[in-house]
């Protein structure tokens, strides 16, 4: 029964992770994305079309005639009117179609980013954002997905250096201590993961995911007593919670 505890818990901690990562991050919630279901722990390999080498910067605009970069522009913003209706497959024409233009088009490089990370993508993402991040140091939204990225195919190491980094920058968002718990906590490095979580929850007191998702690191780490006074604050707040319900009922 421990056993099984433990790896539900592990599952469950995965998609809360991602649900809560799109909506604090980007404002989007899981359900309305358009893509396949995919396991974010057990990456398979990709088909390469369309991926960037992610050792080069991006190119200066300088380097780009003025017209191409015009007609680049005009693909960006076809894109977004593809990617409000849905069709994330047309967009991805139209920016790739961009890039072939204008190399140096940040705004392509990062729209086409953030649909690979929504279409769970997350190699090609990774190549997109790598090849951001070493041409903008500075922004955390890049640092961040990057992580996110990273973390969805088990490159935990890289993951917590990036996540680490982006809060660096910007300490305002409670999901980006929510999201580097969650890395610390599959690096085993217990301590840490758990001050990350805190950090979130006292950003966020009300925030039920938080919440649930401690009290589920509590049970994965049979730090029982924390669970069972953490899922008693809970249920006095939430007492019809079934997560909450269902993890006091397990290890009571």
């Amino acid at each position: 029964m421990k056993l099984f505890v433990v790896l539900a818990g592990a599952a469950i901690l995965g998609f809360i992770f991602l649900r809560r990562y799109l909506e604090v991050e980007k404002g989007i919630h899981l359900s309305s994305l358009v893509m396949r279901p995919r396991n974010f722990f057990h990456h398979r390999p990709e088909i390469q079309a369309h991926e960037v080498t992610v050792e080069e910067m991006i190119p200066s605009a300088d380097t780009v005639d003025s017209k191409k970069i015009a007609k680049a522009d005009s693909f960006v913003k076809k894109s977004d009117i593809y990617l409000g209706r849905g069709d994330a497959a047309q967009a991805e024409k139209l920016l790739i179609q961009a890039l072939s233009y204008d190399p140096s088009s940040v705004e392509a490089y990062r729209r086409l980013a953030l649909l690979y990370l929504h279409q769970g993508l997350f190699g090609k993402a990774e190549s997109m954002y790598r090849k951001l991040v070493v041409t903008i140091t500075d922004e955390p939204t890049f640092l961040s997905n990057l992580a996110m990225a990273l973390f969805s195919q088990e490159k935990f190491e890289e993951a917590k250096k990036y996540y680490k980094r982006s809060i660096e920058l910007d300490a305002d968002r409670a999901g980006r201590f929510f999201s580097l718990a969650q890395v610390l906590h599959q690096l085993n490095e217990v301590t840490e993961a758990l001050e990350n979580f805190k950090r979130a929850i006292q950003m966020e007191p009300d925030n039920l995911d938080y919440l649930v998702t401690l009290a589920r690191f509590y049970i994965d780490r049979e730090m029982y007593p924390d669970a069972k006074e953490l899922l008693g604050e809970i249920l006095l707040a939430f007492p019809d919670n079934e997560d909450a319900l269902e993890m006091m009922k397990k290890i009571s």
